[in-house]
């Protein structure tokens, strides 16, 4: 039908469900006109619907069973020594398809200590790849991440080590060869995540790249932030349209910091062109608006006040129809000899206009005290119909409390708040945590948490949430050059309102999940319409409607 999405039906994750009809049926006999007469009947009371658990959610750690929970020597033997350099603050996932076949491959980039891992997930365990099919970085990794670059429809690697990129090419799914001067990327300081999106709308990934630990001189032009996308995955630096803002060094009169560890795009204006959210040590936190893809002006207001931006997720966590901004810091009331005692915590930046103009929900919403701060992500995680949030922590030689700092888990209490409940549901993590992706690694409908531990094997909560809530999964097939759709938008309604999310990568510090939206339904047991809105040029749309819960459905590209 013209202006309706074609789409494939996977099969059903849950249990199917039947309705099955009943009817009276009367018995005649023989008799006379004595027959005694029927009772009146009684009225029944309807049962009610069960009333939605909100905020419920149980976790197991299945790290050994799934074969993950390998050793690594620390190497590591003196804190100051490896601080000064940044080495502990690496340490991030990828979880992807990298080959198209339908199951998901695991990268392990350990930070320090051992060089990055592959995994196949088989469907009960993850199987270690010896040979990383080809990747082969030259140091140890930070992060790694997995984006088709030249838009033959298989994903290749990007290895963000501590002071240069690497890009492996991926040759038909089975095989990488590092193709690094190829793509023209190149770089020479302190790199820390990536993401990517299309920023002009010409049809392929661009990549933005955050710095930490950098330092420039007053008048220097600051490069290797932003890259385009010229065609086959030959890149540009056109650093010099973002309006990225330094921190001055006290230290080093005439010389500048550079602070930041997550980048994020997110089209938080609706107008079709990805802005960048960027989470920023030292109190530079910045929102980068795009001005129709030629330049990203710096639209950062006093309310953007974080001072120590870690990690940062985005989502519509409220059901406004618009992008909110969650930025992991740290929290210390208590003033101690490094004078930590003015980090002021988390914050939760809400778009309040749905033009990007953000306001602090922070309190409001009760997620300010994570202690510190890394990955974090927005997720459903009990399948309410309100968004839950992670985060992960830790950091050592600096205060004992952050040397065995427990994740936090948010859980939506269904009116804009929150309350942490990572212990009471199974989510025991306390180590130094780093990067993190929340997935629903085996497609069984609920979303799954992995952690990534510094310098050692990374951790995988299962969701074993049992209740009555539905969902939906969906994965979007875009045209060549961005076959993930990333940028997309995608609106889902049901009898209980409206969901929006956004197709995006490498919205998480040093970590890549996979491209597929999971929406709870609550007990809405329909969806009524899905509407898409694609990026590129003309930003086209798709509607479809009617569409049954619990299930993966694919929708591709008009």
């Amino acid at each position: 039908m013209a202006g309706e999405a074609r789409f494939r039906r996977a099969a059903l994750s849950g249990a199917l469900l039947a309705v099955a009809s009943t009817g009276l049926f009367a018995c005649g006999g023989g008799g006379g006109g004595n027959a005694p007469t029927p009772a009146p009947p009684q009225p029944v009371t309807p049962t009610p619907a069960p009333t939605p658990v909100i905020g419920s959610a149980r976790f197991l750690d299945r790290t050994r069973d799934l074969g993950l929970d390998y050793f690594i020597e620390d190497s590591a033997t003196d804190h100051d020594s490896v601080d000064k350099d940044g080495i502990r603050e690496g340490g991030g996932l990828a979880l992807v398809d990298i080959d198209g076949d339908g199951g998901l491959e695991l990268y392990v980039a350990h930070g320090r200590n051992a060089m990055g891992r592959l995994f196949d997930y088989d469907g009960s365990r993850f199987v270690r790849v010896l040979d990383n099919r080809g990747i082969a970085p030259k140091e140890i990794e930070r992060a790694g991440y997995f984006v088709d670059l030249d838009a033959d429809g298989y994903k290749d690697f990007v290895s963000v080590q501590q002071r240069t990129i690497e890009i492996f090419r991926n040759e038909g799914g089975d095989r990488f060869v590092e193709a690094t001067a190829q793509s023209h990327i190149r770089h020479h300081r302190s790199t820390f995540s990536m993401a990517a999106a299309d920023v002009d709308l010409d049809g392929d990934l661009d990549l933005f790249f955050s710095h930490w630990d950098g330092v420039a001189s007053v008048g220097d032009v600051l490069t290797e932030y932003l890259w385009q996308n010229t065609g086959q995955g030959v890149f540009v630096d056109i650093s010099d349209s973002v309006a990225i803002r330094a921190e001055p060094f006290e230290e080093s009169p005439g010389s500048f910091g550079e602070f930041s560890f997550t980048p994020t795009f997110a089209d938080i204006d609706d107008d079709g062109y990805p802005d960048m959210l960027l989470a920023s040590d030292a109190q530079t936190s910045q929102v980068l608006r795009n001005e129709a893809g030629i330049r990203f002006v710096d639209a950062t207001t006093d309310v953007i006040d974080d001072k120590n931006g870690m990690g940062g997720t985005v989502a519509d966590y409220d059901r406004d129809g618009d992008l909110d901004w969650f930025v992991s810091s740290i929290h210390t009331l208590e003033r101690d000899d490094n004078d930590v005692g003015s980090d002021t915590g988390n914050r939760l930046y809400r778009n309040m206009d749905g033009l990007g103009n953000f306001e602090d929900a922070t309190d409001e919403a009760n997620v300010r005290n994570g202690d510190w701060g890394w990955g974090s992500c927005f997720a459903d995680f009990d399948n309410d119909g309100h968004l839950d949030l992670f985060h992960t922590n830790g950091y050592p030689g600096v205060d004992e409390r952050y040397e065995d700092d427990p994740s936090r888990l948010f859980m939506s209490n269904g009116d804009g708040s929150f309350s942490e409940r990572a212990f009471s549901s199974g989510v025991t993590h306390d180590g130094q945590g780093r990067g993190t992706v929340c997935a629903d690694y085996n497609d069984d409908g609920r979303v799954d948490i992995l952690v990534a531990t510094s310098g050692k094997a990374p951790t995988l909560y299962e969701n074993v949430t049992d209740n009555d809530n539905h969902y939906l999964a969906v994965d979007l097939v875009g045209l060549a050059g961005n076959r993930d759709a990333v940028g997309a938008r995608v609106t889902i309604e049901t009898v209980s309102g409206t969901q929006l999310q956004e197709v995006q990568l490498g919205t998480w510090y040093l970590s890549q999940g996979p491209a597929t939206l999971h929406f709870g339904l609550g007990r809405d047991d329909a969806v009524d319409t899905i509407e898409v809105r694609w990026p590129g040029s003309g930003l086209p749309r798709s509607t479809l409607r009617n569409v049954a819960v619990d299930q993966r459905i694919t929708i591709e590209h008009p």
